[in-house]
């Protein structure tokens, strides 16, 4: 039987139509998760604050919530980001998570000196061989710790803070020293008698993929590091089965790992396997109803919550997971723009005027900030906020940042109205 070229042109298109629209569904339940997901990430973050808890999972959810666009605006957050940088880690894990934090977050407080001595302390963490272990001078190093360590100190220089060359290239000679026979990686050396698995070697590709990176922008990186990911990738070609499945060890803490790694080296599916799309599925059908995420096959848990709220650290890596905002280059960070909500009364002038030049950049699209702002019981805020004013509108209505907000009332009425005629 002959095919007429326009029957086969339609049966193209027909599959294409049906995957945008299996596509397309996949966004929306994933954009309802990420919905419902939002109560239970405050749960968690308002539970993380007590200072008893642990700073590591304190800081997971702050990554969790700013990559899911929490601002200081939000009480709870704003709270938990002030409990985290009054924290003192001294753990790898907490280190170099408040790292990222600190990278991710330019409103975080005192942000360069916080990301400096956690650059330092984390540092120390080195074993003798370049790999990382859970705290000062460790006797041994395992792959997990050495993961999060890199991904802390990749954060650190993107604060621009200076890093030595030999600190990538000793942890890239160890990691890739211990790659088995068929390119993946297990929790410590490949003689431990552990075989290789997946949350392990998508670690592996991970921290390779990022020493490549980092010795690349200060020289030329070895292209044995080229090698070794490409074997990497090729050990999950044999092992897609992995890929979102809730059966998988440490399956929620892998999924993200794989994430990461696939950004760094421009992966967009394994073995045919598209590896957000089947990670997706398995996040939005394993959804609890109260929002959050309970995994059976991850160690550490984190902080429990009732009403479906589910666990700290499954919670926080389907929120990263889904977002999907981890970048492949980070640069060098910009001087941070001081949001309005990070404004303290300890707030320093150069704070107060520095985000005054931020609103004023932004023009017309921050006076709804500026006005919320004006009406302020913290004067830094209400300071920040008249400059504001008159950068944007080329004058100030009367408003005095000394006064509060009932002497301030008919200026901020002329504001409002300045906005209105003027949008």
């Amino acid at each position: 039987m002959t095919v007429s070229p326009l029957s086969h042109w339609s049966a193209v298109w027909l599959a294409l139509a049906s995957l945008a629209s299996a596509q397309d569904t996949l966004r929306e339940r994933i954009n309802h998760a990420l919905e419902q997901a939002g109560p239970a990430l405050l749960a968690h973050l308002k539970a993380a604050s007590d200072p008893s808890k642990r700073t590591g999972e304190l800081a997971l959810a702050v990554l969790a919530g700013v990559h899911d666009g929490l601002d200081l605006q939000n009480e709870v957050f704003a709270k938990a980001v002030q409990r985290l940088a009054k924290a003192k880690p001294s753990e790898t894990y907490d280190l170099a998570l408040r790292l990222m934090v600190c990278e991710a977050f330019p409103a975080f407080p005192d942000r360069d000196d916080v990301s400096k001595r956690d650059a330092k302390d984390l540092l120390k963490h080195r074993h003798k061989s370049g790999a990382f272990g859970y705290g000062e001078s460790p006797g041994g190093w395992d792959l997990s710790n050495t993961q999060y360590a890199v991904l802390g100190v990749r954060a650190a220089r993107a604060l621009g803070i200076k890093i030595e060359r030999s600190v990538w290239q000793k942890v890239a000679d160890e990691v890739g020293s211990q790659q088995d026979s068929e390119g993946g990686f297990n929790y410590g050396r490949n003689n431990s008698g552990f075989k290789a698995y997946p949350s392990m070697t998508a670690a592996g590709i991970c921290v390779l993929a990022i020493c490549r990176q980092e010795l690349a922008a200060d020289g030329q990186a070895p292209k044995l590091l080229d090698d070794r990911l490409a074997r990497g990738w090729q050990w999950f070609q044999a092992h897609t089965d992995a890929i979102g499945s809730v059966k998988e060890r440490w399956c929620y803490y892998f999924h993200y790992g794989l994430e990461r790694a696939a950004i760094l080296c421009d992966v967009q599916a394994v073995g045919g396997v598209d590896w957000y799309e089947q990670g997706a599925l398995m996040f939005v059908e394993g959804q609890l109803a109260g929002g959050g995420w309970q995994s059976l096959h991850d160690g550490h848990p984190g902080g429990h919550l009732a009403e479906g709220r589910g666990d700290l650290v499954p919670t926080s890596f389907a929120i990263l997971f889904l977002r999907r905002k981890f970048q492949k280059e980070t640069g060098v960070v910009t001087p941070r723009n001081v949001v309005l909500a990070g404004l303290t009364a300890q707030s320093k002038s150069a704070d107060i005027d520095a985000c005054a030049d931020w609103l004023v950049k932004r023009g017309k699209t921050a006076m709804p900030e500026v006005l919320q702002a004006l009406r302020s019981d913290i004067e830094t805020q209400r300071r920040a906020a008249a400059a504001a004013l008159q950068g944007i509108a080329g004058e100030a209505f009367g408003y005095d940042a000394a006064k509060d907000a009932t002497s301030n009332r008919e200026a901020v009425r002329k504001a409002e109205l300045w906005l209105l005629k003027n949008r």
